[in-house]
């Protein structure tokens, strides 16, 4: 017999209708939740993207400002072209004088041109009211020729600075010139390995200073028609040196820089320049162990290309060594010597994207060669001779 009190309880109480609308109430309760939780986590998300958009904005201005700034600073511009070539291979610059401004004048005095250097001596001189430090006086400099083949874009270094900014320089300078980089890796693109300003000779009575830039190429310079000069940022550091332990070291520096101009020098190279006498070399016998991709040799220097494994592992090891003693196993393990063993000197290492494939710049040229040169591997020695 069914308990009709017990059944309407039950019915009352678990009652499937009253469940389902409990139930369903419940739920749209938690999918009122989602949506609040979705909502609130899509207003963080429009809120991050705004504050990346607004940077990225804020970064472009910047650039397009200070672009515009670099773009309208003060250039005066002058035009020479290449002389005869002179015997130690320098040829005077025609037509050109001092081109002066903020009380500075720059002169390009001769250059030198080959497949694998590029040489030029300059002179800069100053009006009596600029004070200027001689010994540490530099430029920045860019150089590049008429196809915007970059040889070099090269910044002073300011010592004393307390901001350290990133060298703007470079990128504006291919923006200014429409040239495309990559932007992971800036300065694939510049023809030159190394290079840099020396100082050379100091005139305080003429208030001048001679300087030498020079350039090594990764392979090897163009058959430029022109080459064009900037010289930017001249200026000078004022250091203060301290000793401690036994140590000198710098307490304190400030730099000084003179003038926020461009000077622009426009150089015609003539024809003739593009005999350049270079020669192919190669070991009289094989090495083993030394592969060699290219040597080569002119009246500037000597440049090695090859392929070697042991050389590639030292220089890994290297990281791990002082540096005294790295230098020391990388002269041991490869040189060129002449025939009396008397070394010459390395310029430039440099690496390759191929593994394990170098270029060294040897201090040797046209002239060592005639008297015999040989290269020295892993303490085998082979005479070099013509390809």
């Amino acid at each position: 017999m069914i308990n009709t009190t017990f059944k309407k309880y039950l019915e009352s109480k678990y009652s499937k209708e009253d469940n389902y609308k409990k139930i369903l109430s419940k739920e749209k309760g938690v999918v009122s939740m989602k949506k609040r939780i979705l909502n609130i986590a899509a207003i963080f998300l429009v809120i991050i993207i705004a504050g990346v958009l607004s940077t990225n904005i804020y970064a472009k201005i910047m650039w397009n400002i200070e672009f515009k700034d670099y773009r309208q600073l003060p250039s005066k511009e002058i035009k020479g072209t290449l002389d005869e070539l002179k015997e130690e291979g320098y040829a005077e610059v025609l037509n050109i004088d001092y081109l002066e401004q903020d009380g500075i004048g720059i002169k390009i005095n001769s250059i030198l041109l080959t497949d694998d250097c590029l040489d030029i001596d300059i002179t800069s001189k100053f009006d009596e009211d600029i004070d200027v430090n001689s010994q540490t006086f530099s430029i920045g400099y860019t150089i590049y020729d008429e196809n915007k083949n970059i040889y070099q874009i090269h910044s002073r270094m300011h010592l004393g600075e307390k901001t350290s900014k990133f060298d703007n320089v470079t990128l504006f300078t291919y923006e200014e010139l429409g040239v495309e980089y990559d932007k992971k890796d800036v300065y694939a693109l510049q023809l030159a390995n190394n290079g840099g300003v020396t100082l050379e000779e100091i005139n305080e009575e003429e208030r001048t200073i001679n300087m030498n830039i020079t350039l090594r190429a990764k392979d090897k310079f163009p058959q430029s028609k022109k080459l064009y000069i900037q010289i930017f940022d001249p200026g000078f550091s004022m250091i203060e040196l301290g000793n401690e332990n036994g140590k000198t070291n710098m307490v304190n520096a400030e730099d000084f820089n003179l003038s926020n101009s461009k000077w622009l020098f426009e150089i015609t190279v003539p024809e003739k320049f593009y005999d350049r006498n270079t020669i192919e070399l190669k070991p009289e016998s094989e090495i083993s162990g030394m592969e060699f991709r290219e040597i080569t040799i002119s009246e500037t220097g000597m440049n090695l290309t090859f392929k070697s494994q042991a050389y590639d592992e030292l220089i890994y090891k290297g990281k791990d060594m002082e540096h005294e003693k790295f230098l020391k196993e990388m002269e041991k393990m490869l040189f060129v010597s002449d025939k009396d063993g008397n070394k010459y000197n390395e310029l430039n290492v440099g690496s390759s994207k191929e593994k394990e494939v170098y270029k060294i710049n040897i201090d040797a040229n046209i002239e060592d060669f005639n008297k015999g040169l040989y290269i020295n591997y892993n303490n085998i020695k082979v005479k070099l001779i013509k390809k």
